[in-house]
């Protein structure tokens, strides 16, 4: 199933909405205006190069650690830097990011360091 903006918004409630929360591999149609914004930051920020990394024809697909990766380093956790708060895809992002331990990425990262560690 490839979630919309649509079908995201109408599940909406007063409170929490972890229906924004997409595991890895689910996908999700980028409205026109979420392109557009996607247009605008590419080359700008690293979740750009993520999303148009992991998108095919519009479609989005989750990956965690990276999309997490690069929304901090963009500085800007839990959220894309310059996207409406109005946007499901905001929304996915901000529900659906995890925090990143620091080592854990430098470990992945540079296997070496995990290697000394031992």
């Amino acid at each position: 199933m490839i979630h919309t903006s649509e079908s995201l918004k109408a599940q909406d409630g007063d409170f929490e909405n972890y229906h924004y929360q997409l595991e890895d591999g689910e996908q999700y149609k980028l409205t026109e205006s979420e392109i557009e914004w996607l247009s605008f930051v590419s080359g700008r920020y690293s979740i750009a190069s993520h999303i148009c990394d992991n998108m095919v024809d519009g479609v989005y697909t989750m990956d965690t650690i990276a999309l997490s990766t690069c929304i901090n380093d963009d500085g800007m956790f839990p959220k894309a830097v310059m996207l409406s708060d109005d946007t499901a895809l905001q929304a996915i992002f901000f529900y659906s990011v995890v925090e990143i331990d620091h080592w854990a990425r430098l470990r992945r990262d540079y296997p070496a360091i995990e290697r000394a560690a031992q």
